[in-house]
C-alpha cells in the first residue's frame, strides 16, 4: 500500500496532491482506512484526520490529524499537527465523522464503543477523550457515523451496527448538563448489507424536503434513503 492520502480537484478530479501525503510515517501500522475532514471556523484552516488498520498500531496515538496547505505552487501537502486517540486494542478504527459546527470528531472503536474529541489540535485539552458511547446493543463492530443536525448542536449521531444491519441513533446534544453522554434516542433497520460507511445531509434537495441518507454495503453498492422515512421509522421527533 502506499501509505498516503490523495488530494484531487474538482470537477475534474485532477489530482493536485504531488503524487500523495505520506501518513504515519516511522510508525509500524500505515495502512489508512478513514478519513475525515474538519475546516475550523475562526481561520478557515482545513485539516484530514486519519485513522489506519490495528496491524501494529500504538494504544495511545491511533490518530494522527494532518494540516492541508498550499504550498505555493498549487501541490497540497499534509502538515501532521497531533497524534491522537486511545485505541481498546481490539480490532479496527475505521469511521470517523467530524461535527464541524459543535467542534468535535467522533470514530469508531470496532467492538469496543464510539470515542470523541475535540476536532480543533489548539483545544484547550485537546488530547483528551470527551466521551465514550454505544458500547451495549451492539451485534459486532461499530461502523460508518454520519450527523444529522436539528438545530444549534441538536440533531442525532448515527452509527451503523454493522453486523446487525441497523443504524443505532445517538443524541448530538448529549443530555441535559452533559453535552458528552450521548443516550441512545432510536434504531432504524434498513436494507443495507454490512454498511461500513454512510452520511447524511439535513439540506433540503429535490424530492427529499428533510434530506438525505446514504450508506454503503459490503458490496460497495450506495443506497439513499429519504430522512424523513429514516426519523418516522426510528420513531424521532420531528
Amino acid at each position: 500500500m502506499a501509505h498516503r492520502l490523495r488530494v484531487y480537484r474538482l470537477p475534474d478530479m485532477v489530482p493536485v496532491d504531488g503524487g500523495g501525503i505520506p501518513v504515519f510515517e516511522g510508525e509500524r501500522a500505515r495502512d489508512v482506512m478513514g478519513v475525515a475532514l474538519y475546516r475550523r471556523p475562526r481561520d478557515g484552516a482545513l485539516f484530514a484526520i486519519v485513522s489506519r488498520s490495528e496491524f501494529g498500531a500504538p494504544r495511545e496515538g491511533y490518530l494522527h490529524q494532518y494540516r492541508l496547505v498550499d504550498d505555493g505552487a498549487g501541490v497540497i501537502r499534509g502538515i501532521l499537527v497531533r497524534a491522537f486517540g486511545e485505541w481498546s486494542g481490539r480490532k479496527d478504527i475505521e469511521a470517523l465523522a467530524v461535527d464541524t459546527e459543535s467542534g468535535y470528531v467522533y470514530a469508531s472503536d470496532e467492538t469496543y464503543g464510539v470515542l470523541k474529541y475535540e476536532a480543533d489540535p489548539a483545544a484547550e485539552d485537546a488530547e483528551d477523550q470527551l466521551a465514550e458511547f454505544g458500547q451495549t446493543g451492539f451485534a459486532r463492530d461499530h461502523e460508518g457515523i454520519s450527523i444529522y443536525p436539528t438545530g444549534a448542536g441538536k440533531g442525532y449521531v448515527l452509527v451503523s451496527d454493522q453486523h446487525a444491519n441497523t443504524f443505532r441513533i445517538f443524541a448530538r446534544e448529549g443530555e441535559a448538563g452533559n453535552a458528552h453522554v450521548h443516550p441512545l434516542v432510536g434504531v432504524v433497520r434498513l436494507s443495507t448489507d454490512e454498511s461500513d460507511g454512510s452520511d447524511v445531509t439535513a439540506a433540503a434537495l429535490p424530492g427529499f424536503p428533510g434530506g438525505l441518507f446514504v450508506a454503503m454495503s459490503t458490496d460497495r453498492t450506495f443506497q439513499f434513503y429519504a430522512w424523513d422515512d429514516i426519523a418516522q421509522a426510528a420513531g424521532l421527533n420531528p
